[in-house]
Parts: structure tokens; sequence; C-alpha cells
């Protein structure tokens, strides 16, 4: 029954994989055996399966299951908001379930800080970065209209210091053409290091004068960090490389170590006080904070939460994600030699090895399973992303194993 249902979601090169188990780094799968899992679940199991701590945490609170909405609340989705806004020096938590939903919710704010300022137009159209991936938002806005995503601009990859200023030249040009067809911009969405694109980080003189014209513009700063939060970049948050203080920050994947769907959006003082604003007018409660997903917020999911964040202190673990991280890029950097390789480049442990094409990355997956290992690639890039614990000799290991599919595919 479930072969007839799930057979149409694989395409032709993605060769079904089914786990039947997975512990520490490794999954165990029916058609291959176990294998050493080079990108942690989906970049989420950033402490590994089954961590004995993260479990019995679990179990403790396993069944509890009183939600967040409105009003509603409990002492675990308090402490783990007073802990997230301690981490990111932001003003007010919205706990929802995954990356996608914590993008949605922040489009939602970005919309209500709009109509609090008296600008109920500037509500459809957002920014973002060519290549870069924020859950279901870019697929719902264009849903809604075709020009939402209009202000999308070049991403700085293979790009020198004149074309990048050229770029923030027709993000400029993009954004007055935009105002004066009479549709206003809200928001701006960038991933401080863009994960599917391929571990493209934003340099200074990329980021910083986008951002300098948002701040102009009364554009909102959206940072998704549902990949580069919680120490995948070698910090705990992606952001803290770039020199940019985002207005709005999404946060999921390593949130919980994938012990529980949970994510989270944060919003600063300026967006907080819009909410006053509108219940000063009669806007009932719940236009305003249109948010809430069952589930959303339980004691069980924020315990996984906050007991993420005390092993990541406890343990050095970012500290640790820099350390490996340097490591890892030393050592993949010298598959730039080989065939078929175009670049090597990543921050901590998200890393890209970037081949000729797509159909290319799909065969080095199907070899590399060959040799026990898994990657689920992005387009043409070989994904490198592991759980924090990873050992060097791992990361040789994956290295070896690719360096010789390399040569021989």
């Amino acid at each position: 029954m479930f072969d007839s249902y799930l057979a149409p979601q694989f395409g032709p090169r993605e060769p079904r994989l089914t786990i039947d188990s997975a512990c520490g780094k490794h999954i165990k799968t029916r058609e291959h055996g176990e294998l050493f899992d080079a990108t942690s679940g989906y970049w989420y199991a950033i402490l590994g399966f089954g961590n004995p701590e993260m479990v019995a945490f679990k179990e403790r609170y396993a069944g509890n299951f009183t939600h967040t909405f409105g009003s509603v609340t409990n002492d675990f989705a308090e402490t783990l908001a007073i802990r997230l806004i301690g981490l990111t020096d932001m003003e007010s938590v919205i706990l929802s379930l995954s990356g996608s939903m914590a993008n949605e919710n922040a489009r939602k704010e970005a919309v209500n800080y709009h109509r609090a300022r008296g600008r109920p137009e500037k509500s459809l159209v957002f920014g973002a970065i060519k290549g870069g991936y924020h859950g279901s938002i870019g697929e719902m806005l264009r849903m809604v209209d075709p020009r939402a995503n209009e202000l999308v601009i070049e991403s700085p990859c293979y790009k020198k210091s004149d074309e990048i200023a050229q770029i923030v030249g027709a993000f400029r040009t993009k954004f007055e053409a935009i105002e004066k067809s009479g549709r206003k911009v809200a928001g701006f969405f960038f991933e401080p290091v863009m994960g599917v694109r391929g571990a493209v980080f934003l340099p200074e003189d990329y980021l910083l004068p986008i951002a300098q014209i948002c701040r102009e513009k009364d554009i909102l700063l959206i940072a998704d960090e549902v990949t580069t939060g919680f120490g995948r970049t070698g910090k705990y948050f992606g952001c803290e490389h770039t020199g940019v203080k985002p207005d709005i920050v999404c946060l999921g994947k390593g949130i919980s170590g994938g012990y529980y769907p949970l994510s989270a959006t944060l919003v600063n003082k300026k967006i907080v006080e819009a909410w006053s604003r509108l219940e000063s007018v009669g806007v009932p409660f719940h236009d305003i904070h249109s948010r809430g997903n069952s589930l959303a917020g339980t004691p069980e999911g924020c315990a996984a939460g906050l007991k993420v964040i005390e092993l990541l202190g406890r343990d050095s673990l970012v500290e640790e994600v820099a350390r490996k991280g340097s490591y890892a890029l030393e050592k993949l950097s010298s598959l730039r030699n080989c065939p078929h390789v175009r670049d090597v480049r990543g921050k901590g442990l998200l890393i890209a090895v970037d081949v000729e094409n797509s159909a290319l990355a799909g065969k080095i997956r199907e070899e590399m399973l060959n040799r026990a290992i898994h990657f689920i690639p992005e387009g043409r890039m070989v994904m490198f992303v592991p759980a924090y614990p990873v050992t060097e000799e791992e990361i040789d290991n994956f290295t070896q194993s690719l360096d010789g599919v390399l040569r021989k595919i």
C-alpha cells in the first residue's frame, strides 16, 4: 500500500533510501545498510541521533501537551523565550513548528508593523536573494501575486567587488521602480550564509549597503537563521559574521536538535511597539497576533529547546564547530584540484563542494552510498553538513571517499 503511495515522490535520479533506525551520526537503511550521515538528517540533528541526554530529557516530559496560543502559555515556553531573547537581544518570541512557519510568521509581523505605522499598502512585496530558500513563504507570496518577489537580486557568489557594487545599485533601482508603480516593499529576507545555494557567505560589501538601503526605506530586515542558527556556522548565529542587526530573526532546525518540531520567530522592540499601537486603535488581539499552531510551544518541545541550549554551552559545541569547520574546509578544499569541481566554500560545518551540474551531483550521491556515506545534494552542490560531534577521522573519510568518486566518475 505504502509503496504505491510513496513511489511518485522520488525522481529518476533519487534512489529510494528507507531509514529503519538512526544512532549518533549514522543511519541504518534497508537498501545500503549502515551509512555515515553527512547531512545530519536535513541539517537539524546537530547533536546526532539518539543523544542519550536529549532522549532522557524528552521522555521526562513526553505527553505534556499544553501548547501556546494567544494568552495561553506554560513555564517551559516562557523560559525558552527568555533564553532566546537573551541570546539574540530581541524583544519577543513567537513559537511554531518549522522553519517555513517561522518565516511565515515573520511575514505577518512585517505586515502588522507597517499597518501600525499607517502603511497598510506595504504588505505584499518582499525582497530576497536569488537562490535563497525561505520555506514555503516565497511560493505562497507568488500564488497571491506573481509580482510579490520582484525585488529578488543576484547572490554574491562568484562576483567581484565591482559586480557586487552593481548588484547593490540594481537593488536600489528595482526598489525605486516598485515604489513608483504604487506598490510598497515590506521586508527583505536573507540568510547570513545561504544554505541550499551552496554555503554562500554574504560579504560586508554586499550585505551592509543593502541593509542601509532597507533602513533608509523602512524595509524590515528579516534574518532567516533556520539553518545558520545554534552554532552551525561556528558562531551562535550567522548574523554575528555580518555586522548586520536584523529586525526579525527566524529560527528552526537546530533549535531542538530534531528531537521535537520546534521553530521560533523573534522580533525587536519597534515591532512590539507596533502591536501596542494597533491595540490602542481597537484592532482585535487575534487580528494582530494572527499566529499559533497546534502543538506549538508545548512543554515537551520547549524542554528540548532548552536542553539543546544547555548542551551547546556546557560542551562548548559552537567553538568546536568553528574548529572542526576550519579543519573540514581545509581538507575539502584540496578537492578543488579534482575533476568536475568548480569551488569549495563554507562557514563552520556548513560546507558545499560545487560540481559541474545537478546530474553529476546525483551520480556522486549514488557512488557515495556505495561507500557507506549519505548526503543530500542541493542542485549541483555536494553538501557536508554533519552533526557537531563529527570527528576528524570522519571528516577525512568523507574527503577521501569524495576524492575517489570525483576521480572515478
